[in-house]
């Protein structure tokens, strides 16, 4: 059993991190989008790799992913069986915007993002068939993906709340809405993919490489909704749980809803 003393350095020490976060915080103008950019750039850059236990806020560079299924131009059946996805970390925010007054706040920032590590692929479609000129693919092995510079745009509801004598920028459940796209481009790698006693990994990933932009448009909605997972962690819970004063400078006690 944890003695008295014991209780009082843990809690001590659970205070000290606490506070070494939100005080290393600057504040902003609510008003002063570059500041409030410069702001979130420095906490995504600082805390990727430890994340914010304090705050609910995991660890979001490398986002580790498993068994993932992702659908593959409807014509192969992918499973990222373990895979690291790297890269949040070195984000650009290119614009945050908090509109207090209708409650939105808008992000836009571009990153380039690497995927990798072991999956299991079958496919025994006509269309998969027709090209390569044989029987069905499978494939287990180790695949990696290259994104770059993939432009993601998202927006989120939130109101001003009061707690415990404190303002909060609380958001809204399910308010979350995200669009994106790829200002660069995509290339596929894998081994092990077989057609019959034939390796056509080499033939499977020039195809895909060929058409990145077509097969983005199922692969890309995966790999978006664990990147926007890690997001909304990240700016929703640091809403919800910091104080306001720690990064707005205007009191917001007059915007407050609840």
């Amino acid at each position: 059993m944890l003695n008295r003393n014991c209780v009082v350095i843990i809690s001590t020490l659970l205070f000290l991190g606490d506070a070494a976060f939100v005080d290393n915080l600057s504040q902003c103008e609510i008003k002063d989008t570059n500041c409030q950019k410069n702001l979130f750039q420095n906490i995504l850059k600082v805390q990727s790799k430890t994340g914010i236990p304090e705050y609910n806020i995991p660890v979001f560079d490398p986002i580790i992913l498993k068994d993932v299924n992702v659908p593959v131009l409807n014509a192969a059946n992918l499973t990222l069986v373990e895979g690291k996805l790297k890269g949040l970390s070195g984000c650009v925010f290119n614009d945050f915007t908090t509109h207090v007054d209708s409650g939105l706040a808008s992000v836009d920032m571009t990153c380039d993002l690497t995927l990798s590590g072991k999956y299991t692929a079958f496919s025994d479609s006509e269309l998969i068939k027709s090209v390569l000129g044989g029987d069905s693919i499978r494939g287990d092995g180790k695949t990696k993906v290259k994104i770059e510079k993939l432009n993601m745009k998202f927006d989120f509801k939130f109101k001003v709340i009061k707690k415990d004598g404190e303002t909060y920028l609380k958001g809204k459940d399910g308010s979350l809405s995200y669009k994106y796209d790829v200002l660069g481009k995509v290339s596929f790698a894998a081994n092990n993919l077989f057609m019959g006693d034939q390796d056509v990994s080499v033939t499977v990933t020039n195809l895909l490489n060929q058409s990145w932009k077509l097969v983005m448009q199922t692969v890309g909605n995966q790999l978006m909704s664990k990147a926007m997972e890690r997001v909304k962690a990240l700016i929703g819970n640091l809403f919800d749980h910091v104080p306001t004063k720690y990064f707005i400078s205007e009191d917001l006690s007059a915007y407050v809803t609840n």
